[in-house]
């Protein structure tokens, strides 16, 4: 098996094309999901506000934002707000804090506290900008002066309310990581493992594999075994970018738990079409379309959020979703889902599983 693994390696490293495409990879899906992460309207945002302070004036801080980013799209709620967070219903939450009132009429600084969803964080970050931008720019007016409604002539020196993060240490560009991380070695994974067989079968050597009595079982861990290998190696290639570029601090544990966890699943799959396919157009399409399912159901390219009911419970039951959710969970809450990495985990045992027993396909055609 591992002999297996160390040829097909060798084999990979060799082509400049596969060499190429597993350095440049991680730096791509970096540098354009970076790019990507500025380019969200707020369309169909959700944003839930939480009204501790319970004054006249934070309820027309309220009426301000809901003038920002359209009253439609924005609901009062309670203290029961995380759950509407982790289910998608809201994209997020701005808690403004008790004694809100008092300090402006002190003209102390005040701030208003903005808590993200785990799901479609893109919509998130662009609520979050959009709103700091447009506080950043009345500062020094007197729009924010609790005298204005009973006086024309007011003074201009009120400080304007911020909005910070929960974890103040945390920065969008950091909630962004998950995706870049993650979706460098599906890339890899599933573009190779999904044609790896195929050079096996135009040289004859799986007639050969016959002659020795190789178990097909062996065959396909080692197969695996090797790609398994390269797409850690390029997640981790990704993580290291991501602290460089965006100073990003991923927990290093539960990041490669999950890396592990990712890169064997989807090499699981690419093999799979592999050894199903009868050609290697039809491996190429089918692992295309691998990829492209992985790309929606990680919420990047389409918020999940937006998806009718059955398909957004679908979309957040894929092992990509969960992969994704669980980090960002780690990041915003710093607990471990342990549900999430269940399921994970269950995907990756199956998956595995079933491309062990396809590896008979590839034995059986000699």
């Amino acid at each position: 098996m591992f002999r297996i693994a160390i040829v097909e390696l060798k084999r990979i490293l060799k082509k400049r094309s596969s060499l190429m495409m597993i350095i440049a990879a991680p730096v791509l899906v970096v540098l354009i999901s970076l790019l990507f992460m500025q380019g969200y309207n707020l369309q169909t945002m959700k944003l839930g506000i939480y009204n501790e302070d319970n004054s006249i004036w934070s309820s027309l801080v309220m009426r301000f934002i809901g003038t920002i980013l359209r009253q439609e799209n924005i609901v009062k709620v309670d203290q029961n707000y995380e759950k509407l967070l982790k289910e998608g219903k809201l994209n997020a939450v701005i808690v403004i804090p008790k004694g809100f009132a008092a300090k402006l009429y002190s003209k102390q600084p005040t701030q208003m506290i903005f808590i993200p969803s785990p799901i479609d964080l893109h919509l998130a970050a662009a609520i979050y900008n959009v709103l700091d931008s447009v506080l950043a720019d009345f500062q020094g007016s007197a729009f924010f002066d609790p005298k204005v409604l009973r006086y024309i002539f007011t003074e201009s020196d009120y400080p304007v309310p911020r909005l910070k993060l929960k974890d103040s240490e945390l920065r969008f560009s950091d909630l962004i990581s998950p995706f870049v991380v993650f979706f460098t070695a599906i890339l890899i994974t599933v573009s190779l493992a999904s044609v790896s067989t195929f050079l096996d079968r135009e040289k004859n050597l799986h007639e050969m594999f016959l002659v020795y009595n190789l178990p097909a079982w062996k065959y396909a861990c080692g197969k695996i075994l090797a790609y398994t290998i390269i797409g850690a190696s390029v997640s981790f290639i990704a993580y290291s970018l991501t602290v460089i570029l965006t100073g990003d601090s991923l927990d290093f544990f539960i990041t490669s738990v999950l890396i592990l966890l990712n890169a064997l699943l989807h090499t699981s799959v690419g093999f799979l079409v592999s050894s199903i396919s009868p050609d290697k157009s039809l491996a190429n399409i089918l692992g295309v379309s691998v990829i492209g399912i992985s790309l929606f159901s990680s919420g990047f390219a389409i918020p999940i959020s937006n998806l009718p009911d059955i398909f957004r419970r679908i979309a957040m039951s894929t092992p990509v979703f969960r992969t994704m959710y669980a980090l960002r969970v780690y990041q915003l809450e710093h607990t471990v889902d342990n549900r999430s990495i269940f399921v994970v985990l269950l995907w990756t045992v199956v998956l595995f599983s079933i491309s062990i027993l396809s590896g008979k396909f590839v034995i059986r055609r000699g």
